[in-house]
């Protein structure tokens, strides 16, 4: 009966918009006390879900029309998100991205209309000069709001220029970008990442310090107040978890001549992170063993003081990597990433980049479930008979991927520039690329799990295979002895032993080979990254596998070890890796360091980062946080409000996360202090 009742009511406005204010308010309880039934009877009526159209530009030009003016409650900046009006999608949305700020920063919606004009496709002139139209009637009409009008008439006038220049302040470059994001938020995008700052508004900045417009007080408090203005709502723009926003700044950055280029504001946005202490927005450091020893020591003080970030990702080998799976130099070098850490090219690109995550022991599971055992007497044996599996496994998903169509986007077409120049859609065969990218989980658990079944199996000879998985079938029940043996497997994943870095890049391999055989429906190419946000959920879904994993239990994090290994020694794994081809979607280092240690070597962490940068680790991110002051968050909440940690590509409140993710960084933590 139920079924035939949402069969029945499936397309009424009345349940779709019962179903999205039941949405809103998973989030919104996170942050705010309210009961669901208030929250409902407070808001149900503010909510509007605009439905499909002719075409796509026209329902996105309907809602926009339909927004209430909602300013944040800074008033340095005009910035208006109605978070109960949304529109209706048929396919999946282009998001995780970043769109090209410059176009509207140092150039205008004048110049892509002249662009627009020399293109042959009238469909797409007609749509994108829709959607700049829809902009300006909303400027309109927040100007015509006589108490808005009065409150940020400097901010709607900065606005407003958009249309006819470029903008001639570091506010007006600052108040476009937040104008624009706040639409992406408003169609339904997620994860929307700001590109490179420093390099678009540096010149808006040092003109108006040259000439004594502002000074560097100003400018840090406008930086501030951008940050607190994209930190509001963070209930609503959050995905898996509260914090999860993707709002991410990148900084610095190798150019073609292999300089590394930094600015003031480079450092800016770091202190400014570093004072704020916020977990969102984030900031993201584009570093090379070149760049300069105070910028990556103001990085390295900010990052201890436990806000995770900036995030580090090592231009050495992120670029060369993007260049050899076909991304032109020009491209490679001025890249940014989409959400947390996946490398995409602002403006020219399509890249869905994390749409999911595979999960390498899964075709490892079913191998043991499915085969006779006995078969399996050696390692070679093993790997081969894994290989297999795996390519059945991958063969499936990236079928299926390979057929995935995405949803029409007029308004990421505005801002790209490759969508403009060919005169198409961004999904529709007007990005530059076209590619997909997913995560990976599992690959330590796998590794682990061969290196324990050719010791106990193969070596020792003290079971065979089928007693092993017997074990595990059951879940390893009474055998608590063997299992903590096998949790404490030496060498493991994340040890830079030639055994373990040969197995790992030949399965990185094997995964590279399968993915070539695939295209997507654009006709791009599929990539893969040796990082997931999926480590507890995936971990839940899969069975007991033979690193000290009980059925359920989460899998290791990113590029990390699951038990204590020596910084140095995770390192020089990670730099062993070849994440050329198509293993180039994002490769995370990811360890603890308690603040002592970071704060009493912060010499010793540059040259060693700056070694490791060198010898090609691809990035990394830290937690700077002890497990004493962890255990006493989870234990009295209250004492520890503002204490924040880095989850997966994004940093938290603590006291936001679950409890089963504040107990695995809390395991973690007290991991990691063995090694000390």
């Amino acid at each position: 009966m139920k079924k035939v009742l949402k069969r029945v009511f499936k397309c009424t406005p009345g349940l779709k918009n019962v179903i999205y204010a039941r949405q809103l308010y998973k989030y919104y309880v996170n942050s705010y006390d309210i009961g669901k039934l208030k929250f409902l009877y407070k808001n149900f009526f503010k909510i509007y879900i605009q439905k499909p159209c002719n075409n796509k530009a026209e329902q996105i030009v309907k809602v926009i029309n339909k927004l209430d003016i909602v300013p944040s409650k800074n008033k340095t900046f005009f910035y208006s998100i109605d978070c109960f009006k949304t529109i209706e999608r048929k396919y999946q949305i282009l998001d995780n991205y970043s769109v090209d700020y410059n176009l509207i920063v140092n150039h205008s919606f004048k110049e892509i209309k002249d662009k627009l004009n020399l293109c042959s496709n009238n469909k797409f002139i007609r749509d994108e000069t829709m959607i700049i139209n829809a902009l300006h009637s909303y400027i309109d009409r927040c100007k015509e709001n006589k108490e808005i009008a009065s409150q940020y008439g400097a901010q709607l006038n900065a606005i407003a220029s958009i249309f006819e220049r470029p903008a001639k302040s570091f506010f007006e470059g600052l108040q476009r970008i937040l104008f624009f994001n706040q639409f992406l938020w408003q169609t339904g995008h997620k994860h929307n990442g700001f590109g490179r700052l420093d390099h678009i508004l540096y010149d808006l900045y040092i003109n108006d310090i040259k000439n004594k417009k502002i000074t560097d007080n100003d400018v840090e408090n406008m930086l501030c107040d951008f940050f607190n203005v994209l930190h509001e709502n963070c209930w609503f723009k959050s995905t898996m978890l509260l914090g999860d926003t993707g709002q991410i700044i990148i900084l610095g950055g190798t150019d073609e001549d292999k300089k590394y280029q930094c600015n003031d504001l480079t450092y800016k946005f770091i202190n400014v992170s570093m004072k704020l202490k916020l977990p969102d927005p984030k900031v993201l450091l584009r570093c090379s063993s070149n760049m300069p020893d105070d910028l990556l020591e103001l990085a390295l003080n900010c990052i201890s003081t436990g806000i995770g970030a900036p995030f580090l990702s090592n231009d050495d080998a992120v670029i060369p990597a993007l260049i050899s799976f076909g991304y032109k130099p020009e491209d490679a070098y001025n890249y940014v990433t989409s959400a947390c850490w996946e490398p995409l090219i602002a403006g020219e690109s399509c890249d869905q980049n994390n749409i999911m995550s595979i999960n390498f022991a899964k075709p490892f599971v079913n191998m043991l479930n499915d085969i006779d055992l006995n078969n399996i007497t050696t390692l070679e044996d093993l790997t081969t008979t894994y290989k297999n599996y795996l390519e059945k496994y991958l063969d499936e998903v990236l079928l299926r991927l390979s057929q995935m169509i995405f949803e029409e986007d007029p308004l990421l077409s505005l801002l790209s520039n490759s969508a403009i120049q060919n005169g198409k859609d961004i999904v529709r065969g007007g990005a530059e690329y076209k590619n997909i990218g997913v995560t990976s989980i599992g690959l330590a658990s796998v590794i682990d799990s061969f290196m324990n079944i050719n010791k106990y199996v193969f070596v020792e000879k003290e079971y065979t295979l089928t007693q092993l998985n017997n074990f595990r079938k059951e879940n390893f029940y009474g055998q608590q002895k063997l299992l903590d043996e096998m949790s404490n497997i030496s060498p493991r994943y994340g040890s830079d032993e030639p055994i373990i870095v040969k197995l790992t890049n030949k399965i990185v391999a094997m995964t590279k080979d399968i993915f070539e055989n695939y295209t997507t429906n654009l006709g791009g190419r599929f990539k893969f990254g040796l990082s997931s946000p999926q480590y507890i959920n995936e971990g839940k879904v899969t069975e007991a596998t033979f690193d000290g994993r009980h059925s359920g239990d989460p899998f290791t994090v990113h590029i990390s070890s699951g038990k204590a290994l020596p910084i140095t020694e995770l390192l020089s794994f990670a730099t062993q890796i070849d994440y050329s081809g198509a293993g180039i979607n994002g490769n995370v280092v990811d360890f603890f360091v308690t603040p002592n240690v970071i704060k009493e070597n912060i010499q010793k962490f540059i040259t060693l980062f700056k070694v490791a940068f060198k010898n090609g680790l691809y990035q990394l991110q830290m937690n700077v946080v002890d497990s004493a002051k962890l255990i006493a968050a989870k234990k009295d909440p209250e004492k520890f409000p503002d204490l924040v940690v880095r989850v997966w590509g994004f940093s938290s409140y603590f006291n936001d996360l679950p409890e089963e993710y504040k107990d695995l960084l809390i395991q973690r933590a007290i991991e990691n202090e063995k090694c000390a």
